[in-house]
C-alpha cells in the first residue's frame, strides 16, 4: 500500500510540474496506432459508461453486495470515495485533456484530465469485487477473478488513451488512486474493527478461522 500511494504522489507531482510528460505523447501515438480489431467495440463501451450510467453500474453493486454481506457492501461503498478525491484532484491542478495538435481526438471530453476518473472508477470496482468475492471461490481458481480484475483495468486505461481522452499519466494516477484508497479501506477496517455492537456492519462477515459463525457471547456463558 505504501509503494502504491508512493508511486500516486510522484505521478501526481510530475504531472503537477509538467503540462506533459515526457512518455505521454510516445505512448499514447502507439496506442493509437495499435490496429486493436474487434476489441474497439470493448473500448466504446467503456468509454461510454462515463457519468450516470458509472454512478448507477457503482451503486447496483454496493447494494448488491450490502444485500449479500453487509460488511463488503460498507466496505465497497467507502472505497467509493476514491471517485470523490478523483473529482477533487481535478479541480485542484487543472489539468488540460490531450490536444489534437499532439494526439488523434476521438472523443473529446469535458472537464480536466488529471487523474482518470474511469481508471479510478473501474479500478476500484474491479479490485473490490476480487477481493470480497475470492474467498468464496476455491483457491486454485481465486488467480481468475484477480486477472479477469486486472484485464477490465487494463481495458480501460487503453480505451481512454485510445479515445484521446487521456494522456498515459492521466490513467496510471487514476489506478494508483483507487487502488490505494480502496487498499487502505480494507486496511483501515482490518487493524480497527468496528465495535461489536456495530451488528448493522458486521452482519454476513466472515468469522476469523476457525471460528464458528454463531458463537456465543462469552457473557451468556457466565453464570448470573
Amino acid at each position: 500500500m505504501v509503494v502504491v500511494w508512493a508511486l500516486f504522489a510522484i505521478d501526481t507531482i510530475l504531472v503537477a510540474t509538467n503540462s506533459v510528460l515526457p512518455v505521454d505523447v510516445p505512448v499514447a501515438t502507439f496506442i493509437q496506432s495499435v490496429p486493436w480489431g474487434p476489441v474497439t467495440l470493448v473500448f466504446d463501451a467503456i468509454n461510454l459508461t462515463g457519468g450516470y450510467p458509472q454512478a448507477a453500474l457503482g451503486v447496483l453493486v454496493v447494494v448488491v453486495l450490502f444485500i449479500w454481506q453487509r460488511r463488503s457492501g460498507y466496505l465497497t461503498a467507502i472505497g467509493a470515495i476514491s471517485s470523490l478525491l478523483d473529482n477533487l484532484l481535478k479541480e485542484l491542478l487543472a489539468r488540460q485533456r490531450p490536444t489534437s495538435a499532439l494526439v488523434h481526438i476521438l472523443e473529446p471530453a469535458p472537464g480536466y484530465s488529471y487523474p482518470s476518473g474511469h481508471a479510478v472508477f473501474f479500478t476500484w470496482l474491479s479490485f473490490m469485487l476480487a477481493f470480497f468475492l475470492g474467498p468464496h471461490v476455491r483457491p486454485r481458481y481465486r488467480w481468475l477473478l484477480w486477472a479477469g480484475a486486472g484485464v477490465v483495468i487494463a481495458l480501460t486505461c487503453v480505451a481512454r488513451v485510445w479515445a484521446g481522452a487521456h494522456w498515459p499519466s492521466d490513467v496510471a494516477g487514476g489506478v494508483l488512486l483507487a487502488l490505494g484508497w480502496s487498499m487502505f479501506v480494507l486496511w483501515l477496517a482490518e487493524r480497527w474493527p468496528p465495535l461489536p455492537r456495530w451488528k448493522w456492519f458486521q452482519r454476513g462477515a466472515r468469522p476469523p478461522e476457525g471460528q464458528p459463525r454463531n458463537q456465543p457471547r462469552a457473557d451468556s456463558r457466565v453464570p448470573k
